[in-house]
């Protein structure tokens, strides 16, 4: 029971996680993995390796230091990178260095990037950890199993501390998948 607890979790983290990649790219490659003809997507069977990966991912990202003000200054990046007609790589299933390293590809992005005080590895980890700490304290008491990791006490502070920028970086997301256009865009 515990592994198919385990594997319930990790296959909705991976869905939080895809969600993230999706949010950060936007509209185009949103619509590119809409179903056709009202057929209903089925994720592909995820190997050991995967799960190894997306496990080690997850821990990772719960576990990252985010910084005080990063909520805003998340916000900020991406209205700036959403002004620039830019879209951020990602792909469902990419791990967390594979997301980086394209991130960190994108023409123009760096600059931006850097006029807000992040990196690629630190915007992807932020959006990320925030992603996934938040969908974390949205599962309801008792709904959750023994497996499931626990985010990092500091991130869920700020979290619950600030849920107004919170609030306004998630509708910043919304945004940015409900945008068309070709942009810039790395695969």
């Amino acid at each position: 029971m515990r592994k198919f607890d385990n594997m319930v979790f990790i296959r909705k983290a991976s869905a939080v996680l895809g969600a993230m990649a999706l949010l950060v790219t936007g509209a185009a490659q949103a619509q590119s993995v809409a179903p056709v003809g009202g057929a209903t997507p089925h994720a592909p069977p995820i190997t050991p390796e995967q799960v190894a990966t997306m496990q080690n991912d997850m821990e990772t990202a719960l576990h990252y230091k985010l910084a005080p003000d990063v909520l805003p200054r998340l916000s900020a990046t991406l209205r700036a990178i959403q002004a620039a007609n830019i879209q951020p790589p990602g792909h469902v299933g990419m791990s967390l260095d594979q997301q980086i390293a394209l991130v960190g590809q994108v023409p123009g992005l760096a600059a931006i990037l850097k006029a807000h005080g992040l990196d690629a590895r630190s915007f992807v980890m932020s959006l990320t950890c925030v992603g996934l700490t938040g969908s974390l304290l949205n599962i309801p008491p008792g709904q959750g199993s023994a497996q499931m990791p626990v985010p990092d006490a500091a991130n869920v502070a700020i979290l619950k501390n600030n849920p107004q920028a919170l609030h306004e970086l998630v509708g910043v997301l919304q945004q940015g998948v409900s945008t068309t256009g070709s942009g810039t865009q790395v695969n």
